[in-house]
């Protein structure tokens, strides 16, 4: 039996390699396995409990998700 997986990242600035190895990169690993239910997010709202500027925060959800994307 498979697992229901669900996790997010903040948007606060742009990705690197340490997210891609520790987390994007099992992701798409946990979503290729048909038996896994996932949910991955990006959680937008979770990184306005510091001040963050519209303009940039808004710009780096479009980053993460277009990440997520091209990750598979």
């Amino acid at each position: 039996m498979g697992k229901k997986i669900f996790s997010g990242v903040q948007p606060t600035g742009n990705l690197h390699l340490g997210n891609y190895l520790g987390a994007i990169k099992n992701f798409v690993k946990l979503s290729n396995d048909k038996n896994n239910q996932c949910i991955f997010c990006v959680v937008d709202l979770h990184a306005i409990t510091v001040f963050q500027d519209p303009k940039d925060l808004r710009n780096n959800i479009c980053e993460t998700v277009a990440t997520f994307v091209a990750s598979g």
